[in-house]
């Protein structure tokens, strides 16, 4: 069902040929020292703002992420646990939720707009399981018909970035009483117990079982069509984003002490998940992170431009 993402380019090998690149390192003297692209949240504007309060327990935020003007720019996505619906000057899309970070390349000055899904809330929405799109980008109309080429043209007739995000909400909440479910008690369980800021060394899924009550087979088919994988990989997921919350607002602080706090067993621990998840070294993720959000900053206001 997937496709490579219309606002993405078309190089389905870019992200794996990337990753090798930049896990190789530099090694040796004759080799150049290879710069790591840009994580997404330092590249360019990015911008959020709340939901519509119809939407607020379907969607996480709404956004905007504007690249630099001068070349195009490859940036690193980090797996975050949702998806979205998104807009370019290449069209809609849904972008399912990545197990690894993404490198798309983007086009200088592209504005791309979405409405993040809740970890959890898009399958209902959607109808469709997230299995079938995890780590994919699917042209709305694929799922919508002929309403998403509709609200496509709206948005492209749209005069400014905020009038195309109040187009996209206004198409939301049209169909928040034909396509909202909440997700299944079990889903919103796990999901609340995975984001408790705690240490979730041990396995999740065992005690998420004995808490539910189901069978571990029925809990991880569940997990795979409204979370897109497995318990676990959520687990590594939302641990990878308490460290990043805790580089933007302890930017001075030791990896030691960050890793840790986020829940990993030591610097080791968080060393090998980072490489995993994201292709950077922890210490490349917070020298990123602390040149952009050194003074504890997080840019989370109204979009108005």
């Amino acid at each position: 069902m997937g496709t490579s993402c219309p606002a993405y380019g078309e190089d389905a090998g870019a992200a794996d040929r990337l990753r090798q690149e930049v896990a190789a390192g530099c090694s040796g003297v004759d080799r150049p020292r290879l710069c790591p692209p840009a994580l997404a949240q330092t590249s360019g504007i990015y911008r959020e703002q709340s939901p519509p309060a119809a939407l607020a327990s379907y969607f996480k935020c709404l956004w905007l992420h504007r690249m630099p003007d001068g070349a195009p720019s490859t940036i690193a996505v980090v797996p975050d646990g949702c998806s979205d619906i998104i807009w370019s000057s290449k069209g809609l899309a849904i972008v399912g939720p990545d197990r690894v970070a993404a490198f798309p390349k983007l086009p200088a000055g592209e504005t791309i707009i979405g409405a993040r899904f809740r970890i959890g809330a898009a399958a209902p929405w959607l109808r469709t399981p997230l299995r079938e799109i995890t780590g994919q980008t699917v042209p709305l109309h694929l799922v919508w018909g002929p309403a998403a080429n509709e609200i496509e043209a709206r948005m492209r007739e749209a005069a400014s970035t905020p009038e195309r995000l109040g187009v996209l909400a206004a198409a939301l909440l049209g169909r928040l009483s034909a396509a909202a479910e909440p997700p299944p008690p079990d889903i919103a369980a796990c999901v609340a117990h995975l984001q408790v800021d705690r240490l979730t060394l041990d396995d999740p899924v065992r005690p998420l079982v004995r808490e539910i009550g189901t069978s571990e087979r029925t809990f991880r088919r569940l997990c795979h069509e409204h979370l897109g994988y497995g318990a676990k990989t959520l687990d590594r997921i939302l641990r990878l984003q308490r460290f990043l919350a805790a580089c933007r607002s302890r930017p001075g602080d030791t990896l030691a002490n960050i890793a840790v706090d986020a829940g990993y067993a030591d610097q080791a621990h968080l060393a090998r998940e980072a490489r995993g998840l994201t292709s950077f070294t922890p210490r490349e993720i917070q020298r990123q992170l602390a040149a952009r959000f050194g003074l504890g900053r997080v840019e989370n206001s109204h979009i108005t431009d």
